[in-house]
């Protein structure tokens, strides 16, 4: 039974009981996956041995295995192709050098637990001091879930630090993956993008994030060459996914006569969530599109709840030159400075806060390049920097050695 099937079953099953026991639909759950990690780990054993032989090596170097979540067969696995494992592995290339960064390719068509295997035997075979891996789902697919059958091996016989990414932490089926992870290897460093979870994995242990998504230098490289020259069309745009609630925040902006161009990069007009999925021009003519707006709204509501996230289109926006108007109230300004994007407290005063904007040309284009230098600066080392201290703080060995930019007003 896949785990998606399995939490819908245990989600009726224990609904009515959830108001007297909160939480019993994890617990089951929890009690559930117990059952079959002790089932499957038989039949990994013979891993055990050669593990332990590589974590005791004297002459091992360093060396990291990224598992991507989609890819090499994504289509968007190249440059500039918004495959945020793509950009991990190219950036860890650039800065490590190749030969000390292993591909784990991972296929749809693979058996569900193949990777279990393959992992462990990589492992062993480049003698890995790093794994870093998307644990909210299994490699290239979205079900089954089962990272906590390797993750059990590697707690029992290998000294190396595992780096999960997730990037949907207001998800509780997904934290609940991650908190159970974290309870079986106190070596995994939980890397959440969006917002802090320190403490929320094991209770007082440091985790990494929020952080900007890394952008390797060749893809840096080709957003800067695809806005060259870009021309200013679009005073004011949203460039995005139309969730319900932003469609009803955008059509009140309208109501209050604001001119909000929706996705503009696009040849088709978009109404609702699936039409602004479906047939997506490329990450660099979306880019483009960002690069001909003055001013982009940014709606950091949470996909997965009522809470606030910090959101990669801010960097995306910085980074093509564009200012970006946003309602987060704390993620942003850890980094970027207050001029280097806007804030709104509600839709209703973000006429106001444009019209202020585009009053001044100049000092408006001053803060756009001044967002976009901050921008190139977080691409190529707050990911990695961030990680890299929340190593340096749990006492794990060190990856990248880089440090993350200095947080504004930091000091």
């Amino acid at each position: 039974m896949s785990t998606d099937n399995s939490v819908s079953l245990i989600g009726k099953i224990t609904t009515p009981l959830h108001k007297i026991f909160p939480g019993l639909h994890y617990r089951v759950w929890n009690r559930q996956r117990d059952q079959i990690v002790k089932m499957q780990l038989p039949s990994l054993s013979h891993f055990a041995g050669p593990l332990a032989d590589a974590s005791l090596d004297p002459e091992r170097d360093l060396h990291v295995i990224v598992i991507p979540h989609y890819g090499p067969d994504a289509p968007t696995w190249h440059v500039a192709g918004q495959n945020h494992f793509f950009e991990i592995y190219q950036s860890l290339q650039e800065i490590l050098g190749p030969e000390r960064v292993t591909l784990l390719a991972t296929d749809k068509s693979d058996p569900d637990f193949d990777y279990h295997e393959r992992l462990l035997q990589l492992i062993i075979d480049t003698k890995a001091t790093h794994v870093i891996g998307q644990i909210e789902t299994d490699p290239n697919k979205s079900e089954p879930w089962s990272w906590d059958v390797p993750m059990t091996v590697l707690a029992r016989n290998w000294d190396g630090v595992f780096i999960g990414v997730m990037w949907d932490w207001a998800y509780p089926w997904l934290s609940v993956r991650a908190k159970r992870l974290a309870r079986i290897n106190s070596r995994l460093l939980v890397a959440e993008l969006c917002q802090p979870i320190s403490g929320l994995t094991v209770k007082g242990r440091i985790e990494a994030g929020p952080m900007t998504m890394p952008l390797s230098r060749a893809t840096t490289t080709a957003i800067l060459d695809r806005i060259a020259g870009a021309e200013k069309v679009y005073d004011l745009t949203f460039i995005g996914a139309l969730y319900d609630y932003r469609v009803q925040l955008i059509d009140q902006l309208r109501t209050d006569g604001v001119n909000v161009a929706v996705n503009p990069h696009r040849p088709d007009v978009t109404a609702d969530y699936h039409e602004s999925r479906a047939n997506q021009p490329s990450y660099l003519d979306y880019i483009y599109g960002l690069a001909q707006s003055q001013i982009t709204i940014n709606f950091s509501q949470a996909a997965g709840g009522p809470g606030e996230q910090y959101k990669i289109r801010i960097q995306e926006a910085a980074l093509a030159q564009c200012l970006c108007l946003t309602d987060d109230r704390d993620g942003t300004r850890h980094f970027f400075e207050q001029d280097q994007f806007g804030f709104f407290d509600e839709v209703g005063n973000l006429e106001q806060v444009v019209k202020v904007a585009l009053a001044n040309p100049e000092e408006l284009k001053q803060r756009q390049v001044a967002a976009q230098a901050r921008a190139i600066e977080l691409a190529g080392t707050d990911f990695w920097g961030r990680i890299e201290a929340a190593l340096t703080a749990r006492g794990l060995q060190s990856l990248t050695g880089l440090a993350a930019p200095p947080e504004p007003n930091a000091g």
